[in-house]
């Protein structure tokens, strides 16, 4: 983007658009209109995070995050990788390459850990020295905060992988999700009355820890309910290898091949290894009588 307009920047990686990112953007949502200004957010994709950690799952797609943007009222959305040339950029490169020359800022909002440039050399106060000599106003807001914690993707990435999930989706604002393709199991649930959809995720994304969930899922714009299970099915497989399958309530349709999305609504229980199947059967029928009764309160 090669904007003429005086833009309003939001700068972070925005991973998840939790409720803190929600917050910063309606901050520069509210400079920009007071200022006659574009909103543009500027992020990278990939991150860095990427480059440090090699198992590294994001939260949302990044088709995903620039839905949840638009729909927040950005104008304009920069995305860049995080690449070896950009690691290598020092804080005064940055705000001149990129702040002033690529996208024209005129106002900077960042949360109050944003750093930038070379190692993250650059804090918020050196961000607000730099942009002074191109006469951009730096706007930092504080930490947000739900239950006296900071809200943060990492904040998130722990509720998930603790089963936590009410926590993780009032941190979220959205309820927590994951889409994929439906794909083929070894159909053992279909032999005690409980067939699963196998779930191949499409991105990488976040997996959510081992255990059971009441879900939503949505197929071709319809919602069910449904009882997710993330783990590796003690009770009838030998490998240890992960799966994600679900079982949904009142449906018998042929989906292999389908693309369809879960949404978490609650933890059940933890991933249990039965004596035999009619003991998994009879634990299952719990599962889905605590899982109706979830979406009728």
């Amino acid at each position: 983007m090669k904007a003429q307009k005086k833009q309003t920047v939001v700068l972070g990686n925005f991973d998840g658009v939790h409720l803190g990112h929600q917050q910063l953007l309606a901050m520069g949502r509210q400079i920009a209109n007071g200022m006659g200004e574009e909103l543009t957010v500027f992020t990278f994709y990939p991150q860095i995070q990427t480059v440090l950690q090699p198992d590294f799952a994001y939260l949302l797609t990044e088709k995903e995050k620039e839905q949840r943007f638009k729909a927040i009222g950005v104008d304009h959305i920069v995305t860049i990788p995080f690449d070896e040339n950009i690691s290598h950029m020092s804080p005064e490169q940055f705000v001149t390459e990129i702040l002033v020359e690529k996208l024209h800022a005129s106002h900077v909002v960042v949360g109050f850990n944003y750093t930038f440039g070379y190692r993250g050399s650059g804090n918020t106060d050196l961000l607000i020295e730099l942009c002074e000599q191109h006469q951009i106003v730096v706007a930092v807001m504080e930490a947000y905060q739900l239950q006296e914690e900071i809200v943060s993707s990492t904040a998130v990435r722990q509720a998930l992988k603790q089963g936590n999930i009410n926590y993780a989706n009032e941190m979220l604002g959205y309820y927590y999700h994951l889409c994929g393709q439906v794909v083929h199991g070894n159909e053992i649930g279909r032999t005690i009355g409980f067939p699963t959809a196998n779930l191949a995720l499409q991105d990488n994304l976040f997996i959510p820890g081992n255990g059971v969930y009441a879900v939503k899922v949505d197929i071709q714009g319809e919602a069910y309910r449904g009882i997710l299970n993330i783990g590796v099915r003690p009770t009838v497989d030998k490998n240890l290898a992960q799966t994600i399958e679900v079982h949904i309530l009142d449906f018998d349709k042929d989906i292999y091949g389908e693309s369809i999305c879960v949404e978490f609504i609650q933890f059940l229980r933890s991933e249990t290894k039965f004596a035999d199947l009619e003991e998994l059967k009879v634990q299952l029928m719990q599962d889905k009588e605590k899982t109706k009764q979830l979406f009728y309160k």
